[in-house]
């Protein structure tokens, strides 16, 4: 379903009214923007567009090349081109130009281009998860090489002194050098586990509809040794709120922002405040603590994969926890942020909206 501007770029007045004609019979809620070459197309930059219609040939200007400009400005677009003659090299250079399809004007109906377009859009959506993957993945690899180094090379340090300790008779030193092996090895083992989470946080089996006070237990019982560790208060409101989710899911979710309170504490006892409510479409959870707090700077960048506080650098942490949660809220069609108005302490809201009817969408997005 097209949700933004389409926008028609071609020289023939007759040919823009008869796609306009189409497009507004087809999606009568979108606005339909026109141009007549690639200056007045360039016009149109300040706007949201989706899906263009892009002749071949235009008086200043191939469509071919103005794609490029267009992928720059809207890299998510959707370009069709369109030639008044068929050409099989025409439609080969469109499609290895990045065009998503392409059609003769005398073939354009209005079915052919609703054809079109969803076909056009569902690969292209399918395309951009993908690069995100890949674009994560190179993330990953980065991190994995940098992040191990260091006990890898702390590993094999240890590894050569422990045989020299052992030979001089040093038993003392050796069962030093073995706990701060283990040290290392279990960095690197936490590392992994946090990156393997992060790449697939889901569980397996059907979701399904529990309490929400059952998932915040879930989350405290599993957390139970750093809370007791960390001296916190944890609170909850939650009424008998129920909720349709996948449970390890969302019990992991609250564990991941549990911690991150517990981590990033002041110098006052940790308090955590947990709550919920019902929307028309959903619940939205809510956790406030008495931490530290997020910088307003930060606040719209820490879901993201490996980003971490400047002046938290020196705690330990992959970077994942929170991006963590986002990709579990987006399987429940929600959404997590950082409230902007909050002052003193850190409060997150995440969003839960998935339905029976959507399980099978919700999963082929993550």
């Amino acid at each position: 379903m097209v949700e933004k501007n389409i926008l028609i770029v071609d020289d023939d007045a007759g040919d823009r009214k008869m796609m306009r004609r189409h497009l507004l019979r087809l999606y009568p809620s979108v606005s339909t923007l026109e141009a007549d070459s690639g200056e007045a197309a360039r016009a149109f930059f300040e706007e949201d567009v989706e899906v263009i219609f892009l002749d071949y040939q235009l008086p200043d200007i191939s469509g071919l090349d103005l794609m490029s400009s267009f992928f720059r400005r809207w890299p998510h677009c959707v370009i069709f081109i369109m030639t008044g003659q068929g050409d099989e090299e025409i439609a080969k250079s469109a499609i290895l130009s990045g065009a998503a399809d392409y059609i003769t004007k005398s073939a354009i109906t209005s079915g052919a281009l609703q054809r079109m377009i969803a076909n056009g859009l569902q690969v292209a959506r399918m395309r951009w998860r993908i690069e995100e993957h890949q674009k994560e993945l190179q993330q990953f690899s980065d991190v994995l090489v940098h992040d191990l180094r260091a006990p890898i090379r702390a590993i094999k340090f240890l590894s050569d002194q422990i045989l020299e300790d052992f030979d001089a008779g040093d038993l003392e030193e050796v069962k030093r050098e073995f706990d701060l092996m283990k040290r290392s090895v279990s960095k690197m083992s936490d590392l992994i586990e946090r990156l393997a989470s992060h790449i697939n946080p889901h569980s397996e089996g059907a979701p399904e509809t529990v309490s929400a006070d059952s998932l915040v237990e879930a989350a405290c019982l599993v957390m139970a040794q750093d809370i007791s560790n960390a001296d916190a208060d944890i609170s909850s409101d939650l009424g008998d709120l129920e909720v349709y989710c996948f449970p390890p899911d969302i019990s992991q979710l609250l564990q991941n922002l549990i911690g991150n309170s517990i981590k990033y504490r002041s110098e006052a006892r940790p308090s955590i405040q947990i709550t919920a409510r019902p929307l028309n479409s959903g619940v939205q959870f809510s956790i406030r603590d008495n931490g530290i707090g997020v910088p307003e700077e930060y606040r719209t960048r820490i879901f993201e994969p490996f980003k971490r506080l400047q002046r938290s650098s020196d705690l330990p942490g992959s970077g994942l926890g929170l991006a963590t949660c986002a990709k579990i809220a987006k399987r429940h069609n929600g959404e997590i942020w950082c409230d902007p108005e909050t002052t003193g302490g850190t409060l997150i809201h995440f969003t839960l909206k998935l339905r029976p009817a959507q399980v099978a969408s919700a999963v082929a997005a993550t």
